[in-house]
């Protein structure tokens, strides 16, 4: 970069990193082929080659890179198929909305491992469709979509998505008058940002295939999304699984109906109803019913059915993983709004904006499948058992491990563990106004023990073997740390009758920063960026909250956070001894504070500092540091903190953590000619990228890649 080419940027993207990449050969009038890397934290890359290079051996270099391990999906599909009627027939409009249909995936897989030789040589076809001059194959490895391109047909892309990319599926059948029959695979493929209108915020959010009616399978289709997504259907059916329901009788108002607000059905008729879309193991154990539309929760997943049109034959049901689900909340009935409500964050960003309709300003962006909510017939549905049954099937449960990498592996419920009857057993009447009247009070700090009795008492909100480790109040809402989860009690309203009780798990947690109060500020805060895409009705990640000044130990929130997100990675050094103190005591220069650049700072004096401070875990050391004015970037073994010294006093400060696992990648940039410094740059996954200026006298960048390299590229 530059004039003197002295600035240099490199730029590293573990494979790791990678969730999708496409080769696009070039074409008869566009000269160039095309890589791109879609790349967790980064987004997409594009890079051009001349025509002349070999874009299929490049895209076999990235096959044996990225599609390792389980990068390469749970297990094989279930692809016996009944194969669909041929009655169907080809007409134009087939022809016209190119509506695929089922081919041949032996004859595919053949043809794709001789020309062009794209297939690593284990990897098998397990299912084809033919859509127009396009394919879609699903492999034993990957999603690959070949899309012909262009008049003549030589422009041709060849992209590749990961099976766990796929976080979540739909399929629709065809209706009266529509058709086509659908395959919806929603995705967290990274992209840029975009918010023009008419578009989603991601260009591959969604991922629509169209299918000719009666050419496809559609229930085999379902199994075998089911399968690579939930994972291998080898468990024979269990006989213990458990269910309930605790209303019947009326679909309650009309109101209520017309709204098609839901309540409480008996699951195993709903698991009679749905058995062909179901794995043999799983089973339906809550069910929920509208006026046609239903909520499934089974031992696997959240399925929505939604009947469409008129007549009810266009079916549309989306399958949510409870891997998938990164929050969820139920809220209560309030003075004014009848409903209560299940919430659920998912892990995936479908957030769209709406067409602006002539002058007026545009709508605001909708998050479609990011964030939904489930109305409930208030009086028909027992809420807090809703609340048990996802926590339940959400949060972690004992038996989680420590991986090869040295990171704690939280451990869902297994499919075929059924849940217990008691957390179906009703709700007793009050225990909701019981656990607010001890809960309201003016802003206090809260004794745990007391807390957790309350929390255990006739709600069962928290399960058997969680306890309240923390706990702060702020005017109404209540902040708790349990051992699984941050949660949340939201009173809402004038009344203060409509309370959302929030529930996140540690795992959805990206970054968090604690700040003390100030001598203008009274209140210390806390944020939390989560793996969610919609908070507070608007795009976005963080939560922000207020604890009172004196009421709140801001250092034991630090470090009980850390302990769950962190856990017990290694705290193994990076660097040699010899390059832990390049140039220590430069952070006093008067010239470095006057140009506000990052001095090197001596780890081992920030170490001690933050080690007195309580700050850093037992085995978790300094590596380097860096002063910016009053403010300090440490890389450390275990995380990036970022210390933020604010205000004229400098009393506030905030101390932000990253930890090393969810950075992404990352760029370092050395110095260039007259006033230029280096750089450094990190990518995060669900949180605010970390940027920093090096000194040019003063800091080794190379230090700073080879901790980046060693802690980022391991993970």
């Amino acid at each position: 970069m530059g004039l003197s080419s002295k600035k240099t940027e490199y730029k590293s993207v573990p494979y790791s990193a990678i969730k999708g990449y496409a080769i696009e050969t070039a074409g008869s009038m566009d000269r160039d082929a095309e890589l791109k890397i879609y790349a967790s934290g980064v987004g997409r890359l594009d890079l051009d080659f001349k025509k002349e290079t070999d874009m299929f051996k490049l895209m076999r270099v990235l096959n044996a890179y990225v599609l390792v391990g389980n990068r390469s999906g749970l297990g094989k599909g279930d692809a016996n198929f009944v194969q669909p009627s041929k009655s169907g027939k080809t007409g134009i409009f087939d022809l016209l909305g190119d509506n695929a249909s089922q081919i041949d995936a032996k004859k595919v897989e053949a043809a794709l491992k001789t020309s062009p030789n794209i297939l690593l040589p284990d990897e098998s076809v397990e299912l084809a469709f033919k859509c127009g001059r396009d394919s879609f194959c699903m492999t034993s490895h990957r999603f690959l979509q070949i899309d012909v391109q262009g008049m003549s047909g030589k422009k041709v892309e060849y992209f590749t998505l990961l099976w766990p990319t796929i976080k979540a599926f739909a399929v629709e059948t065809a209706g009266s008058w529509d058709r086509d029959a659908e395959l919806v695979l929603f995705t967290n493929l990274p992209d840029s940002i975009n918010t023009s209108p008419g578009f989603p915020r991601k260009s591959r959010t969604r991922i629509d295939i169209d299918f000719r009616k009666g050419r496809v399978d559609l229930d085999a289709v379902q199994r075998f999304f089911s399968d690579k997504i939930l994972g291998t259907d080898a468990v024979d059916p269990s006989a213990s699984a458990v269910g309930v329901t605790h209303y019947s009788g009326s679909a309650g108002s009309f109101f209520a109906w017309a709204g098609d607000d839901n309540r409480m059905i008996d699951p195993k008729a709903a698991e009679k109803e749905f058995r062909h879309a179901l794995q043999n193991s799983e089973h339906v154990e809550m069910a929920f019913k509208g006026r046609r539309d239903m909520v499934l929760m089974t031992s696997k997943r959240i399925i929505v059915v939604d009947k469409q049109g008129w007549s009810g034959k266009k079916t549309s049901m989306t399958s949510l993983p409870y891997s998938t689900i990164t929050g969820f909340a139920v809220k209560t009935a309030g003075s004014m709004d009848k409903d209560s409500e299940l919430c659920v964050w998912t892990e995936f960003d479908d957030v769209f904006y709406p067409e602006q309709v002539g002058e007026d300003p545009p709508p605001p962006p909708i998050a479609r499948r990011s964030y939904f909510e489930i109305d409930f017939q208030k009086n028909k549905v027992d809420l807090f058992a809703v609340h048990r049954y996802m926590s339940e099937r959400c949060l972690r449960v004992e038996g989680g491990h420590i991986g090869p990498d040295g990171f704690f592996v939280p451990n869902l419920r297994p499919s075929d563990m059924p849940v217990s009857s008691d957390i179906f057993e009703p709700t007793k009447a009050g225990a909701m106004d019981k656990l607010m009247g001890w809960i309201g009070g003016d802003a206090r700090s809260i004794d745990p023990a007391k807390l957790n009795s309350a929390l255990h008492g006739d709600t069962d909100l928290l399960q058997t073997d969680e306890k309240v480790v923390l706990a702060f109040k702020n005017g109404r809402d209540t902040l708790v740390f349990t051992n699984k989860r941050i949660f949340i009690i939201d009173v809402q309203g004038m009344s203060g009758k409509r309370v959302a009780y929030k529930s996140f798990p540690y795992r959805s947690l990206r970054s968090w920063s604690v700040e003390s109060a100030g001598s203008f500020d009274s209140d210390s805060e806390i944020k939390l960026w989560l793996k969610c895409y919609w908070i507070s009705g608007g795009p976005g990640n963080k939560i922000h909250q207020d604890l009172r000044k004196g009421k709140a130990d801001i250092i034991s929130i630090e470090n009980y956070v850390a302990e769950q997100v962190i856990g017990a990675r290694s705290g193994a050094a990076a660097l040699e001894p010899d390059r832990t103190g390049a140039n220590a005591g430069a952070a006093s220069s008067m010239i470095g504070f006057l140009k506000n650049d990052a001095v090197a700072t001596d780890p081992s004096k920030v170490e001690a500092q933050l080690r007195s401070s309580k700050i850093l875990q037992n085995d978790e050391r300094c590596e380097a540091c860096y002063k910016v004015g009053r403010d300090l970037t440490v890389y450390t073994t275990k995380r990036i903190i970022l210390v933020d010294r604010q205000g004229m006093t400098g009393k506030k400060v905030e101390y932000r953590s990253l930890p090393l696992r969810y950075c992404e990648a990352f760029k370092i940039q050395t110095a260039g000619g007259f006033m230029s410094e280096a750089k450094v740059k990190v990518y995060a996954s669900g949180a605010p990228d970390i940027g920093q200026d090096l000194s040019k006298a003063s800091s080794d960048v190379w230090a700073v890649n080879k901790i980046l390299s060693n802690k980022i590229l391991m993970h």
